[in-house]
């Protein structure tokens, strides 16, 4: 190449970079402008997510505040001008300063005397600095936020992740009224999939909220599991039902095609019955449970349930064992036949449960008692503390102090050995009274019984710890129901079932499996009181979202907070779970994240147990678990939560778990089954349970 060509080239070269960055220099200030807007719109998006988690059963799904969201009444309104640094209609640099930085502290910092708690994870809350800074940014840019995906501001993505987690909640039903909408005065809301939807549940419509008051019912419950091919229903009984109604099992429609009255699973009287007799004796009564209707000849039977001695086993037996230890001797007889699940045991012998006891002992004032005789059928009572002056004028009563047991035999003044009826509801270590004196428990004796076992050519089986004891094959029923009459009956009397036919994968709903004992409901219709929590009834149109509500946390006054306004929280001893696991005890894994419990292993031989629980979600959780027999998402509800007082047995800590933390729950778990869930408000409703059983050494 010659040199002037060269002189050409690096000419044009050097034009094209000055170009170039002069090009550069006037469209950098403009690339800096996007980058930052898509640096807000990310933090406001991930603000969405945290919001909608922690933030919004108070302040409302988009911080219009807990009265205008229906949630938490002192819980203030969040998206407000002053917040976003308006200033008398005008936009203020140093105002928004301030306010970014004021929201900033009241969310890490919580305040004294508000029922806002500490959030920020430095002072013992759940949120990290970054998830704090993401809500200051939500907060503070409000519907003025800058969003170049989207128009409406920030507060649409709170709103869109509340949207998102309210409709796995309902699993994404939709409004499908039969004359194509629903109008602003009807109740009777028929919709894609009521089986999520439950009774004082609130849901929300468009704007509009309400509250479930009834799921009807046909009061009808399959008495056998089905698959997916029958287009055969066992059923309690097919009173109010009629052919050609839609019934609904789970989240499947069927329609009723007949009804007949020939269910035959041959099961029979094993010993003729009178027509007035409360109590029948079937050769096969495991199989039943209450509000099975039976027919027997003319007459239909409705079972109320087993018989039960009132005692129940006091330890795990297996197949081989002769000698069982119960619970107490009340109820039971030398020679007289009992079951235990499906097994039937005649008792050959039997020695009565004892108490050892300290005589003397001093009542609440600290008086001691005088030892004394007492006859036998003395009752067993409890020692109660006195209620206060303040129950007293609230209207409490005095809970029932009668153990339900008695002594077998006359006490003498010096014997320290008590024959009773049994032992339930007695604890060594307790003070109880006997007439006018007061014992203290040192040990319990369960009662001894040498028994025969598989009776009439039943199995003998594996029993749990606690499992009831019945007498015999005996069912307590209600003759005569459902309009017949009560009539008498021969041994070997058949006994036939109610039989729904039924065509499946109605209104284009999947075919599924259901459980014994599902219940049939009347089509997928809820019925609601309308314009609730400050709405009003309005009209809506089918395929619209129904939207869970889920209610506000119960939220007490916070006493103290930190940044200045008390000392930062410190960790210590934890009262109750242990710190470490124990040596002796079988070790659990448990995971909780938004929203699932994950136990490892689900199944223990127990009983000591150490659950170590991790929260491994973004979230505050708790651990809790509950002995129980209904499936892990049949739980009781109170508003959004598990409610608990129906259990007898309940475990674990209902304090918050910070996310990343770890606690050690020790228990001493019986054989028998268990639901393992998070209680935070609405948790368990998304999905935070699972099962657990503990099948004994």
């Amino acid at each position: 190449m010659d040199t002037g060509k060269q002189i050409n080239a690096m000419v044009v070269v050097l034009l094209l970079t000055v170009i170039s960055v002069g090009a550069y220099a006037l469209f950098d200030p403009f690339r800096a402008d996007t980058a930052e807007d898509d640096q807000l719109a990310m933090s406001a998006y991930r603000a969405g997510t945290t919001f909608a988690l922690n933030c919004r059963l108070c302040h409302g799904d988009r911080g219009e505040g807990g009265v205008m969201g229906g949630r938490l009444p002192a819980a203030p309104v969040l998206d407000r001008p002053e917040l976003q640094g308006i200033d008398k209609g005008v936009f203020n640099v140093a105002a928004f300063n301030e306010q970014f930085n004021m929201v900033t502290n009241v969310i890490t910092c919580g305040r004294a005397g508000t029922f806002m708690p500490t959030w920020g994870r430095v002072h013992g809350g759940t949120l990290s600095e970054e998830q704090v800074r993401q809500l200051a940014v939500l907060i503070t840019g409000g519907d003025l936020g800058a969003d170049p995906y989207q128009e409406g501001g920030f507060w649409e993505e709170a709103q869109d992740h509340a949207d998102e987690i309210d409709a796995e909640t309902t699993e994404h039903s939709t409004l499908q009224m039969p004359g194509g909408s629903l109008s602003s005065s009807e109740t009777d809301i028929t919709v894609s999939n009521a089986a999520p939807l439950a009774v004082d549940q609130f849901i929300r419509i468009d704007g509009e909220r309400m509250r479930i008051v009834d799921i009807p019912t046909t009061g009808q419950r399959l008495i056998e599991e089905i698959g997916r091919t029958p287009d055969e229903l066992f059923v309690t009984s097919s009173d109010g039902i009629e052919i050609g109604d839609i019934i609904r099992l789970g989240a499947e429609l069927l329609e009723v095609s007949g009804i007949r009255e020939d269910g035959d699973f041959d099961i029979a009287l094993d010993a003729s019955t009178g027509s007035g007799a409360a109590v029948i004796s079937l050769d096969d009564p495991a199989f039943f449970s209450a509000g099975i209707v039976v027919r027997a000849g003319n007459e239909q039977i409705e079972i109320v349930g087993p018989v039960k001695t009132g005692q129940l086993l006091a330890i795990v037996i297996g197949r081989a064992q002769t000698t069982i230890s119960v619970t107490g001797t009340a109820g039971i007889e030398v020679g007289m036949q009992i079951r235990m699940g499906e097994e039937l045991l005649e008792v050959l012998s039997m020695e009565p449960a004892t108490i050892t006891i300290e005589r003397g002992s001093p009542d609440l004032e600290g008086s001691s008692t005088t030892a004394a005789t007492h006859t036998s059928n003395t009752q067993i009572l409890e020692l109660l503390e006195p209620l206060s002056d303040e129950e007293l004028d609230e209207g409490v009563e005095l809970e029932d102090p009668d153990t339900g047991q008695t002594l077998i035999e006359a006490l003498s003044a010096n014997a320290t050995t008590i024959v009773v009826s049994g032992i339930v509801g007695i604890s060594a270590g307790q003070t109880y009274q006997i007439g006018n004196e007061l014992v203290r428990v040192t040990e319990t004796q369960p009662a001894v019984l040498r028994v025969e076992r598989g009776v009439g050519g039943t199995d003998r089986g594996e029993h749990s710890r606690r499992v009831s004891i019945f007498e015999g094959n005996l069912l307590e029923v209600e003759r005569g129901v459902l309009g017949t009459s009560a009539a008498s009956h021969e041994t070997g009397t058949s006994l036939f079932f109610d039989v729904l036919e039924v065509e499946r994968e109605v209104g284009a709903t999947t075919v599924e499996d259901h459980a014994k004992n599902s219940e049939l409901f009347l089509g997928q219709v809820v019925i609601v009181e309308r314009g609730v929590l400050g709405t009003d009834p309005e009209g809506h149109e089918n395929g619209t979202l129904v939207l869970d509500h889920p209610a506000p946390p119960n939220a007490p006054t916070v006493t103290g907070a930190t940044c200045g306004q008390n000392p930062p929280l410190v960790s210590g001893p934890v009262d109750g779970p242990v710190a470490t696991p124990r040596d002796d005890a079988e070790q659990v894994g448990v995971s909780l994240v938004e929203f699932e419990v994950i136990a490892d292993p689900i199944v223990a031989t127990g009983e000591p147990i150490d659950f170590t629980v991790n929260n491994d979600g973004t979230t505050v959780h708790n651990f809790r678990y509950v002995a129980t027999g209904l499936a892990p998402d049949a739980l009781p509800v109170d508003g959004q939560t598990v409610d608990e007082s129906q259990f007898d047995e309940v475990g674990g800590f209902a304090d918050a778990l910070a996310s990343g933390d770890e606690r050690v729950v020790s228990s001493d778990l019986a054989p028998g089954t268990y639901v393992l869930f998070c209680n935070v408000p609405t948790h368990y409703g998304l999905g935070m349970y699972t099962a657990f059983e503990v099948t004994g050494p």
